[in-house]
């Protein structure tokens, strides 16, 4: 029976250092497709993680190529009746998974994908990416519709830093811990919790937090996009008076509504939403590209 489910749409830059990079990752997923070999198996930061690549979109200079990413689920579910039996979900010689869905334009250097969820986010198409091109340079950073994270990464005192974190699922803890930074928050696992909250700040004391660590960390935060919310205190200067943005508020996103016929979504219903999602907001996505060249 088809259900109705409300999404959210995140959208991403990809980063390289050298131009060269989005020509090979256009020419390695065409040539992957085009040679039978749509699907395999690759290292991600954490764990090992497959990718499939469906028929891309074309449109009139350029394709869009439309990827899954699977990574293995580390809590089984486990099947039951009506009668009272429980027993181990049957795999029949495969793998039970979580999966992710991006639309990669290399051209405009970005990648759309649907927030949330328990398969891989950004961090794990900037990993695809990587591992691909072989550029280690490659990630993945959110495009925002104003400058709020300019701002916040130019700053030069920071006062404060406020993060949380809400975790729909034990499933979901994991990828948490399994982050960059994730043994900040292992007190999700230690009392098993599925919310956290982590203020940072200097307090009633004059100075700043360590301003490279800060925009360090803000950077794999968004990438993993595992937050709820991250603001940030900070200002140019010591005289100045100090400003907060919400990052996560301040992120390019499309919401909407997509019909899931099965138990996921299916490729099909995800690469339709995808484009759609593109074509809303194509000229942001245009304009990123743009300030980006520009710096």
């Amino acid at each position: 029976m088809s259900e109705r489910k409300n999404i959210t749409i995140n959208y991403y830059r990809l980063e390289a250092a050298e131009e060269v990079f989005y020509h090979d990752l256009d020419d390695r997923l065409t040539t992957l497709a085009d040679g039978g070999m749509d699907f395999g198996f690759f290292d991600g930061r954490s764990k090992e993680l497959m990718f499939k690549i469906f028929d891309p979109i074309e449109i009139s200079d350029r394709k869009l190529h439309f990827v899954s990413l699977i990574k293995e689920k580390q809590f089984l579910p486990v099947w039951f009746n009506r009668e009272g039996d429980i027993e181990e979900a049957p795999l029949e010689g495969g793998m039970l998974g979580d999966i992710s869905y991006g639309l990669i334009d290399p051209m405009l250097q970005c990648v759309i994908m649907f927030s949330g969820g328990f398969g891989p986010g950004a961090s794990g198409f900037a990993d695809f990416a990587r591992w691909l091109t072989d550029d280690q340079s490659a990630g993945c950073t959110p495009i925002f519709i104003n400058n709020a994270y300019d701002q916040v990464t130019q700053w030069e005192v920071y006062r404060k830093l406020n993060i949380s974190i809400e975790a729909p699922a034990l499933d979901f803890v994991d990828n948490v811990l399994d982050s960059e930074y994730g043994s900040n928050f292992e007190m999700l696992n230690t009392l098993k919790g599925l919310k956290i909250d982590l203020a940072v700040s200097m307090g009633h004391t004059k100075g700043s937090l360590d301003k490279d660590l800060v925009r360090k960390f803000i950077k794999k935060v968004l990438e993993e996009n595992f937050a709820g919310k991250l603001k940030v205190a900070g200002k140019n200067f010591d005289e100045q008076s100090t400003e907060e943005h919400d990052l996560y508020s301040a992120k390019l996103k499309h919401k909407t509504e997509i019909v899931v016929s099965g138990m996921h979504i299916s490729p099909e219903e995800a690469k339709s939403s995808l484009f759609e999602a593109y074509q809303i907001n194509l000229e942001q996505i245009e304009s990123a590209v743009a300030d980006f060249e520009e710096e």
